[in-house]
């Protein structure tokens, strides 16, 4: 695998793909565009994250084929990611998901979820974000139990999620706009499986991958 930090420079955008960065297509758009580092590839084989900046598109990309090192709007910066994981390993890690749940064969996403379950138990809406924090620690918690790791706590009632919002992603053919929840995590967490855990950085967690979820970053920690 190759893992690429990808300046967007947004001063050379062409107006047309500058109003589509500055509106509610920017996570296809960028899907789109980085798409263009792999012209070889018929499907999508990489994972991404944009980082936030103020002045320039600042994206981590992790791939199974090297991106091409020249392009016009991209400043690429690559280099192999061989992770040498171990049974116990403690890492520290971010990651960017949109975290689902399935209840009776229909997919939901979790915060959105957990909203609605508040709002119909008649629980008091300053007590909602509590309950979505949970339920997205949940999530996490549940990943690490299937994909070979498990979460460090580092204080009582710590959480990893560090940050959640709503996207919304509006649609080429003018119908309603795509709502999805991101929420950002990070923390330690133990390898339990390096097996699992590999595969786990490879394909990435939960939904939207498409959209700039599901990179599991790591360190030693």
């Amino acid at each position: 695998m190759f893992l690429s930090r990808i300046t967007l420079d947004l001063a050379r955008l062409p107006p047309v793909m500058l109003d589509k960065w500055l509106s509610e297509q920017r996570a296809y758009a960028s899907h789109q565009w980085l798409w263009q580092l792999f012209p070889d590839e018929q499907e999508r084989r990489y994972l991404f994250r944009q980082e936030p900046s103020v002045s320039q598109g600042l994206f981590y990309l992790l791939s199974e084929d090297r991106p091409q090192q020249q392009h016009n709007l991209f400043q690429i910066q690559t280099k192999p990611f061989e992770p040498q994981l171990v049974k116990g390993m403690r890492l520290f890690f971010s990651l960017r998901a949109n975290p689902v749940v399935t209840r009776n064969n229909k997919r939901s996403d979790v915060m959105m979820d957990a909203k609605f379950h508040a709002k119909r138990q008649g629980i008091p809406p300053d007590e909602w974000r509590t309950l979505q924090e949970q339920a997205a620690q949940h999530w996490l918690q549940g990943q690490g139990d299937r994909h070979g790791f498990r979460l460090v706590p580092l204080a009582e009632n710590f959480t990893h999620v560090v940050s959640f919002q709503t996207q919304r992603l509006s649609r080429r053919d003018g119908e309603k706009p795509i709502t999805f929840s991101t929420v950002d995590y990070a923390g330690y967490l133990t390898v339990t499986e390096p097996k699992l855990f590999l595969q786990a950085l490879h394909s990435g967690l939960g939904k939207s991958r498409a959209l700039g979820c599901g990179l599991l970053m790591i360190k030693r920690g």
